[in-house]
C-alpha cells in the first residue's frame, strides 16, 4: 500500500541519510538561455526534503548543463539525481539521464514535473517508450511530499530499488521484471508554508548571476478547469498559499541581492510570479505593497512578468495600480467563441468581466494584454478573427497569440479527446530549446519538440496559416501601440481597428514587406513535421544549424523583428494606406484627417527607424503641424489637435534607453531571432525614440 509522507514528522524520528542528492532544472544555453528563471521549484523540493529527512549532505541544485557535466566528471558523483521534466527540457534531461546510466549505472535517476500523462495507461506507455531504463522513478503531480517519501524509502532499503517500487504515493516506476507500478498521488500540500524558502535557505544564491530572473510562487493551484492546461485537472483545483509576510521576506532577500547586480551590464531587472491567477486573493494586495517596498529600497523589480486573475475585477485592478506600472493586466481569454469555451471547459471564467477589466485598465492607463490560442476544439478562422476583433475593441494593449500545444499532463492530450475533436496535429522544434553538450566523455545533442493542432473539422490548414499571418500583423503593427496614433484616430472616428488590420495584412505583392510575409507563410508550413521521431532525428543531425539560428527560430518573434526593422518603412506606409481605406469605407476620411495620417505614420516611422539595428544614436527630425502628444492624452472622442504654427519635432534615444538596448543586445544579439526575443522582454515604449517639440521652423 503506497504511503504519503507524514507532514508532522518529528525531528527525532526522521530517517537519516548520507546519500548525496543532486537536483537539476536544466536549460539550453547555446543560442541563449531558453528557460531564464531561477530553479526555485526544485529548490523548494530540496528544502522540504530537509524537513522530512535528516540530511548529512546539502542538496545540490543545478541549472546550467555545462556545470552539471563538469561536476559529474570531477566527482564525487551523487547517489540520487533528480531532473525536472517540462515540455522545454525533457529531452535534455533524458539525454543526461541516459548518459549517466551508461557511465555510472549505480546512480538512481528520478524525474518529476508536469510533462507526464494524467491517466494510467498513458503513464505506463510513457514510462516504457519515452523514458525507458534511463529513469528509475517518476514523481507524478506535486513533487515535495512524493520525493521526500521516495528518499525516505531508499534510505530504509539501503539503496535497493526492488522493495521501493510501488510503495510511495505518486512515485511511478517499472521494476527489473518489467512490471509497472503506478500508485496514485497522495494529498496535495494544504499550505505552502510547510515548504521552507529556498532563497532564504541560500540554495538560490549561486543563481544571482545577472542572467537568470528571480521567480516566486505565492500560491499554487487553479480553480478553473480548462482541458488544454495541466492545472485544469481536478487534482489542482484547490489553492495552497504562502502568507504575505513569507512572500515579503523572500522578496526582500531577493531584492538585496539584485541591488548589487542591476547596474551590471547585461543584468535583467525583472521578477517572475508563477501564480496562475495573481491579484484574485486579498493577500495579493499585501504582496504588491512588498514589491513596492523592494522597488523603493533596492530599485528592483522594474518589470514583473505574471498572469493576473481571470475574475475579481476590482481587486485585480487594485493590485496592478499598486505596483506603479511594472505589472500588466492579463486577460487570458484563449477564445471568446461560446462553442469553443464550452468544449474546453472554460465557461466558468467570466469573459465579459475580463473585457470590462481591460476597458477600466485602459481608462486608468494600466498596461493590459490578453492571450488567445488558435486551434482549440471547435475553433475556426471566423471564430479566431472574431475573438481578436473583440479583444482589440476592448482596447487590450497587446495580444499574445499561441497555437494549441498538446501537453501530456492535460486532458486534451489523451487519445479519446484527440478522437472526439478530430484534431490533426504536427510537430515542431521548440525555439531555443536545443543544444549539444559534453557529458562524461561523450558529445550529446538534444532538441525539444512540441505537438500542435493545425487542423480541425472547422479549421483547414490553409485557414490555420491565414490566422497565423493575422497574428503576425497584430504582433507587429498593433501590439504595444506600434501605430497608436492611427489606432486612436480610428477609434475616435468610430472605425474598426480590426478592419484596419485586415486591410494592412494584405500588402502589395512586391517589396520588402511582402517578402517578409511570404517568408513567414513558407516557414510556417516548413517547420511542421508529421513524425516526432523523424523530426527529432533530423534535429540531432542538424543541431549546429539550430544553434546558429539557421533553423528553429520562433517565427512570430523573428518575423515581427523583421517587420519592425528592415521592413518598417514599408509597414509604416501600409499602415497609413490601410487607415485611409478604413476611414473612407466608413465615410470618415476628410482632408484634415488625411493630413494627420501623413504626419502620424511618419512620426511612428521616426520613433523606431534604425533602433533595432545598430545605428541608433543620431537624432531625427520631422516637420510638426499637429500636437500629437495632446491627441494621445485627450479623451477618446477628441479630434486631432493642430499646432498654432508649424515647428520641428526631434526624435532621440535617452541614455537610459541606450543602456537598455545594450543590455539586451549583449544577451540576445542583433539577429532577427535575438531582436525578436528582446521584444518579448522589454517594454516597447523603452525602445522608441522620445519625441520633443522645438521652436525652430522647418
Amino acid at each position: 500500500m503506497p504511503v504519503p509522507v507524514n507532514l508532522s514528522t518529528p525531528a527525532s524520528s526522521r530517517p537519516r541519510t548520507d546519500l548525496r542528492i543532486w537536483l537539476a532544472d536544466l536549460t539550453y544555453t547555446q543560442q541563449s538561455i531558453s528557460s531564464e528563471i531561477m530553479p526555485q521549484a526544485i529548490g523548494g523540493i530540496a528544502t522540504y526534503l530537509g524537513t522530512q529527512v535528516d540530511m548529512t549532505h546539502r542538496v545540490r541544485i543545478f541549472k546550467y548543463p555545462e556545470k552539471l557535466a563538469d561536476e559529474l566528471a570531477k566527482g564525487p558523483t551523487p547517489d540520487i539525481i533528480g531532473f525536472s521534466c517540462y515540455v522545454w527540457n525533457i529531452n535534455l534531461s533524458l539525454a543526461f539521464a541516459e548518459r549517466i546510466k551508461e557511465a555510472l549505472p549505480h546512480i538512481i535517476t528520478v524525474f518529476g514535473g508536469p510533462n507526464y500523462p494524467a491517466h494510467e495507461g498513458e503513464q505506463e506507455e510513457f514510462l516504457r517508450t519515452r523514458l525507458g531504463r534511463s529513469v528509475d522513478f517518476y514523481v507524478d503531480r506535486e513533487g515535495e511530499q512524493a520525493f521526500a517519501g521516495l528518499v525516505g524509502a531508499l534510505v530504509r532499503s539501503d539503496g535497493d530499488l526492488a522493495p521501493v517500487h510501488g510503495t510511495v504515493a505518486g512515485v511511478h516506476s517499472i521494476d527489473a521484471a518489467g512490471r509497472a507500478h503506478l500508485p496514485a498521488a497522495g494529498p496535495r500540500l494544504a499550505s505552502l508554508a510547510s515548504v521552507p524558502s529556498p532563497y532564504r535557505a541560500g540554495l538560490m544564491d549561486e543563481f544571482f548571476d545577472g542572467r537568470l530572473v528571480p521567480t516566486v510562487q505565492t500560491n499554487r493551484g487553479c480553480p478553473f478547469s480548462c482541458s488544454f492546461c495541466v492545472e485544469g485537472t481536478r487534482y489542482y483545483s484547490k489553492i495552497a498559499k504562502k502568507t504575505a509576510e513569507r512572500v515579503r521576506q523572500e522578496l526582500l532577500y531577493i531584492g538585496a541581492r539584485m541591488a548589487a547586480l542591476i547596474d551590471r551590464d547585461g543584468c535583467r531587472n525583472e521578477l517572475l510570479i508563477t501564480d496562475s491567477n495573481f491579484g484574485m486573493f486579498p493577500e495579493d494586495l499585501d504582496i504588491c505593497d512588498a514589491i513596492v517596498e523592494c522597488q523603493d529600497t533596492y530599485g528592483w523589480p522594474r518589470y514583473i512578468d505574471l498572469t493576473t486573475g481571470k475574475n475579481k475585477r476590482d481587486r485585480v485592478l487594485e493590485a496592478i495600480s499598486r505596483t506603479r506600472g511594472t505589472m500588466t493586466l492579463s486577460g487570458s481569454v484563449q477564445s471568446l467563441n461560446p462553442e469553443v469555451l464550452a468544449q474546453v471547459r472554460r465557461s466558468n471564467i467570466d469573459a465579459g468581466q475580463l473585457m470590462d477589466v481591460a476597458l477600466a485598465a485602459a481608462e486608468q492607463g494600466t498596461g493590459t494584454y490578453s492571450e488567445v490560442i488558435l486551434g482549440l476544439p471547435g475553433d475556426s478562422k471566423e471564430a479566431h478573427f472574431s475573438t481578436l476583433d473583440q479583444l482589440i475593441a476592448a482596447r487590450f494593449d497587446r495580444l499574445n497569440m499561441f497555437q494549441l500545444t498538446l501537453l501530456p499532463g492535460s486532458d486534451l492530450w489523451s487519445p479519446d479527446q484527440r478522437s472526439e475533436h478530430s484534431m490533426r496535429t504536427r510537430f515542431r522544434v521548440i525555439p531555443r530549446s536545443f543544444g549539444e553538450f559534453e557529458v562524461l566523455g561523450r558529445r550529446l545533442a538534444a532538441a525539444e519538440i512540441d505537438e500542435v493542432c493545425v487542423e480541425l473539422p472547422t479549421l483547414s490548414f490553409d485557414d490555420y496559416v491565414d490566422c497565423r499571418q493575422m497574428n503576425l500583423f497584430i504582433s507587429a503593427a498593433y501590439n504595444d501601440g506600434t501605430f497608436e496614433l492611427l489606432t486612436k484616430l480610428l477609434r475616435t472616428q468610430h472605425c474598426s481597428v480590426f478592419r484596419w488590420l485586415q486591410i494592412l495584412q494584405e500588402p502589395p505583392k512586391q517589396g520588402v514587406l511582402s517578402d517578409v510575409v511570404r517568408g513567414f507563410r513558407d516557414e510556417t508550413r516548413d517547420q511542421l513535421w508529421d513524425s516526432a521521431d523523424e523530426l527529432g532525428a533530423y534535429a540531432q543531425e542538424h543541431i549546429k544549424d539550430y544553434i546558429s539560428g539557421k533553423l528553429g527560430s520562433n517565427l512570430l518573434y523573428t518575423y515581427r523583428a523583421l517587420m519592425l526593422s528592415t521592413a518598417f518603412d514599408g509597414l509604416a506606409a501600409e499602415a497609413g494606406r490601410a487607415a485611409r481605406q478604413t476611414l473612407a469605407e466608413a465615410g470618415r476620411l476628410t482632408p484634415p484627417i488625411d493630413e494627420f495620417i501623413t504626419e502620424a505614420q511618419e512620426y511612428h516611422r521616426l520613433q523606431l527607424s534604425g533602433v533595432l539595428g545598430t545605428n541608433v544614436v543620431e537624432p531625427l527630425r520631422q516637420e510638426a503641424r499637429f500636437d500629437l502628444a495632446a491627441f494621445l492624452d485627450a479623451p477618446m472622442d477628441s479630434a486631432p489637435v493642430p499646432l498654432s504654427a508649424p515647428t520641428v519635432r526631434s526624435f532621440e534615444l535617452s541614455e537610459t534607453q541606450l543602456d537598455v538596448l545594450k543590455t539586451y543586445r549583449e544577451q540576445f544579439g542583433d539577429s532577427p531571432q535575438g531582436v525578436g526575443r528582446m521584444l518579448t522582454k522589454v517594454r516597447f515604449q523603452d525602445l522608441r525614440r522620445v519625441a520633443t517639440i522645438g521652436t525652430e521652423s522647418s
